[in-house]
């Protein structure tokens, strides 16, 4: 029965309202996909958007590279990573059952099968993984001679033997002469170390002599993406240890920047992460065995060198040895976590033994950058005329790496513009937001630059450097101090999500924030407390916009004096991390206040 109430119809219930209203509430129920069915659903439109990225990618190196649709490839990752949002929501409310891991497994395997066989999508790193795996075959180590040293010189020339061998190598392949000379950065020996050149060499070995450079390029990708899946198992294994819910995982195994970053750049960072967080695994085993010293001990030591391996892997885990090593000093004793870090220390120095620097016999054979015929882009350069043949210093990429890489950054740029002179600089090399007077920032320069002999260029870049080293250095020391449990059940949750944190901010502290970086911590992300965190690797694809502004836009960009480059530079940058810091603030401000109030 229905009567007016202020000219609205109010419903009054009757004794017939409920029975007529059943049929269609249980039609209504009928015709809603169930959170399974919907779970499902998320997973099959996420597959759709990475085959349509598989169809439209392109390599740097393809022809006519520009012209592929770049903003609609980042259309498409925005979108699968809206549906693993939702995908994530719905899989933590649904049982934690085998099904549910089924869904998980069939997704994950899915994605990253579209994405393993096509062109790499801006990202060439792969080139220099199968030239160095190569030449390790060749029973020579890559930190001898650069790419462009090999490519420079002729077989007709009195060469050294083993730069007579990578010749050699060079002239008998044709793919392998088309890999060399796609190698970006070729002027500086391998960066990478001794346990990824491990893989490289076993990828290099098991590839069949005359495969294609796309064969080549799939087959080392393949490696990484089976770390990658191996991390996800890793993942559902500390979920179960710490009792949470295993929907978590999907945080992980569904992200589009693990997909993208792994199965179709093929970045080695999977491997480095795959045996960072085996070492955590084992530190919590060790930790919840500590009333069985023997193999308490056998954990600890597992520990210590599988995070070794890590580091041998890239360096970044060792930021990670004071907080798992002072919890296995707290939480089992001094004797096994002292033992863990020794086996760590000296297991680091041995894998990173053929990267140590040597002094140059003759540094009037160093390389010459300013030789260098530059290109576009999305071209390596070319190698000078002449060329020492002189072997290298294993460890100049490095210090190069450390001491002027500088991308996508936000916190670290900040800092170093309001350090930099910018007097005399054009319009478009100066920050909007540098704020210091320009006195104060050439004083400072003029001061380091008198006491340490260090150049004028490179002093800002130093300083900021070594104040961001302090400042993550303070935070990781307190964030170990914090991991240290309250109670028995709280020794695997503040560890992770201390572990989570570790990397997370030492990521938004580098100079060179590359979202590939980002993965390092994203297996721990389900520990981490704060939702906001899971935003960022999906933020973290605006990295790639700068390839389209700088293909697209070499004329300033709305009014502003920046061209493409120094518009992502000093613009997207802002807008890609300032609302999210100022979320965090938010949301860590009202957890403050909550927890007070309570």
């Amino acid at each position: 029965m229905t009567k007016e109430c202020d000219g609205l119809p109010m419903t009054i219930p009757t004794k017939e309202s409920p029975a007529a209203a059943r049929p269609a509430e249980g039609s209504e129920r009928r015709h809603r996909l169930s959170p399974f069915k919907r779970l499902i659903l998320c997973g099959l439109l996420s597959w759709f958007c990475y085959l349509a990225v598989a169809c439209g990618a392109q390599s740097l190196h393809e022809s006519n590279a520009r012209g592929h649709a770049l903003l609609g490839l980042l259309a498409l990752f925005g979108t699968a990573f809206g549906l693993s949002l939702v995908a994530l929501k719905l899989a933590l409310r649904l049982p934690d059952d085998r099904r549910l891991l089924i869904v998980l497994w069939i997704g994950a395997i899915a994605f990253r099968v579209p994405l393993l066989l096509c062109d790499p999508i801006e990202e060439i790193d792969l080139y220099r993984y199968v030239w160095d795996g190569a030449v390790s075959n060749s029973g020579i180590s890559p930190f001898r001679y650069t790419p462009q040293q090999v490519l420079a010189v002729s077989s007709d020339d009195s060469l050294p033997a083993e730069l007579a061998q990578l010749v050699r190598l060079r002239d008998a392949s044709p793919e392998l002469k088309e890999v060399l000379g796609r190698i970006h950065f070729g002027e500086l020996p391998t960066i990478y170390p001794p346990v990824s050149q491990v893989i490289f060499a076993a990828c290099s070995w098991l590839t069949p002599e005359h495969s294609s450079v796309a064969r080549r390029l799939m087959l080392m990708k393949g490696w990484f993406t089976l770390f990658d899946l191996l991390t996800l198992a890793l993942v559902i294994r500390l979920l179960r240890l710490t009792t949470r819910h295993r929907g978590g995982a999907f945080a992980y195994g569904w992200c589009p920047l693990v997909v993208k970053e792994i199965a179709n750049s093929g970045h080695l960072d999977a491997l480095a992460v795959y045996l960072t967080i085996l070492a955590v695994t084992w530190t919590l085993l060790a930790l919840n065995a500590k009333d069985h010293t023997r193999r308490c001990l056998r954990l600890s030591l597992g520990a210590g060198l599988l995070l070794a391996l890590g580091v041998g892997a890239k360096l970044y885990p060792v930021v990670l040895a004071p907080l798992l090593f002072w919890a296995l000093i707290r939480g089992t004793s001094w004797k096994i976590g002292l033992a863990g870090l020794a086996v760590f220390g000296l297991a680091t120095l041995v894998v990173l033994w053929p990267m140590r620097p040597k002094t140059m016999a003759d540094e009037s054979h160093a390389f010459d950058e300013s030789a260098v015929v530059l290109r576009s882009d999305a071209d390596p350069p070319l190698p000078p005329s002449e060329i020492s043949t002189a072997t290298r210093d294993p460890s100049e990429s490095l210090r190069a790496f450390l001491s002027r890489w500088e991308m996508n950054d936000f916190l670290f740029l900040l800092v170093i513009e309001n350090l930099r002179p910018s007097d005399g600089l054009p319009a478009h090399q100066v920050a909007w937001f540098t704020v210091t007077p320009e006195t104060w920032r050439s004083s400072l320069v003029s001061f380091v630059v008198t006491r340490s002999g260090l150049g004028a260029d490179s002093v800002p870049f130093i300083l900021t450097r070594t104040f961001l080293s302090i400042v993550f250095l303070i935070l990781a020391c307190r964030l170990a101090m914090w991991a240290e449990p309250q109670t028995p059940g709280e020794i695997a949750t503040r560890l992770l999500e201390a572990a989570f944190l570790t990397l997370a901010w030492f990521w938004l502290l580098l100079p060179t924030q590359n979202p590939w970086y980002l993965v390092w911590c994203l297996p721990l992300v389900p520990f981490a407390r704060n939702r906001v965190w899971l935003a960022l690797s999906g933020l973290a694809f605006c990295y790639y916009l700068r390839f389209w502004l700088t293909s697209q836009f070499p004329a300033p960009l709305f009014g502003t004096p920046y061209p493409g480059p120094q518009f992502f530079d000093y613009v997207i940058t802002c807008i890609e991390f300032a609302p999210w810091f100022v979320w965090l603030m938010w949301q860590r401000f009202s957890i403050t206040r909550g927890g007070s109030q309570s």
